[in-house]
């Protein structure tokens, strides 16, 4: 019955880290982020609350590359160990030399939608 109870907090913690505050990462590169990368730092902020809910190992997926240009996004997606998808908007926030600053964040959701 417990598990059943962890899930959806969990769930509610996913939602509330990705949208009530921004997860900025910062990586050194040339002009772009490799997908890799990204999914990289997806996996290490979402891994452990996923493990410790239950529902890990948690994997992420990023169809392409970042550009390191300020406003430049890509939609990844973080998937949970019961094959769950949860979408990241990942932007690029500031670009400093070689380093690219991003965060992820969940995208708004429609209205009407829960």
């Amino acid at each position: 019955m417990r598990k059943f109870l962890l899930v959806p907090a969990l769930l509610g913690a996913l939602a509330l880290t990705t949208t009530a505050c921004e997860v900025n990462k910062s990586i050194s590169i040339g002009k772009t982020v490799s997908a890799a990368k990204v999914e990289e730092q997806i996996v290490a902020k979402f891994g452990p609350p996923f493990d410790d809910g239950g529902i890990g190992p948690a994997t992420a997926e990023c169809p392409e590359d970042l550009k390191g240009e300020v406003g430049a996004t890509i939609e990844c997606t973080v998937k949970d160990g019961n094959g769950r998808d949860y979408p990241l908007i990942v932007t690029v926030t500031a670009v400093e030399g070689d380093q690219v600053r991003f965060n992820m964040k969940e995208p708004p959701q429609p209205k009407g939608a829960e």
